[in-house]
């Protein structure tokens, strides 16, 4: 495995909703981390509450000179998983990238993960009254996916929440996160 011998960025993946465990972990350490978040209303029957939610969920970013024995220690933090890495090592994400992920505290709203079907790919429902209703993705549009269902005698459309469906190409669903 190769490690860069300058100052760089890298995403670290966390354990489901350990984001925060991670980066405590990981600032009691002395690492310098980016966790960037936003604020979402949580809306109940009885109360409204304002929580702080992170833009990547599972993810968090850490920049050190990274060495094998700093990345043990990076991988030993409670809630952290992995480094990520490509077939030569762990990946450096440019200063560029972290700048404009620095610039997304500044938003104020719902952060929402991009649905990376495309039209053409073959989808399945993965949940709800439609589970296991086959189709093809003819229209993307918000946060909607407008989904060509084969019939006899004929097509029908229907709109449907991404959240709700598996590609049938790669047996990956897609997520928006909604607020």
């Amino acid at each position: 495995m190769r490690y860069s011998q300058n100052l760089n960025w890298y995403a670290v993946r966390t354990r489901s909703q350990a984001e925060e465990l991670a980066r405590h972990g990981l600032s009691q350490k002395g690492f310098d981390l980016l966790m960037p978040t936003y604020q979402a209303v949580s809306r109940r029957k009885d109360r409204h509450k304002v929580l702080t939610k992170p833009i990547f969920k599972g993810y968090l970013f850490i920049r050190l000179q990274l060495d094998a024995p700093l990345h043990l220690e990076v991988l030993k933090t409670l809630g952290v998983v992995e480094i990520l890495k490509n077939s030569q090592g762990p990946k450096t994400i440019p200063n560029e990238e972290i700048d404009n992920i620095m610039l997304l505290e500044k938003h104020v709203g719902e952060c929402f993960e991009a649905p990376e079907f495309s039209v053409g790919e073959k989808v399945m429902v993965r949940e709800g009254p439609l589970k296991g209703l086959k189709g093809t993705v003819d229209e993307v549009h918000q946060r909607m996916l407008r989904v060509g269902i084969e019939s006899l005698p004929g097509g029908i459309m229907i709109e449907i929440d991404p959240r709700q469906l598996i590609s049938e190409e790669s047996g990956i669903y897609h997520t928006i996160a909604s607020a």
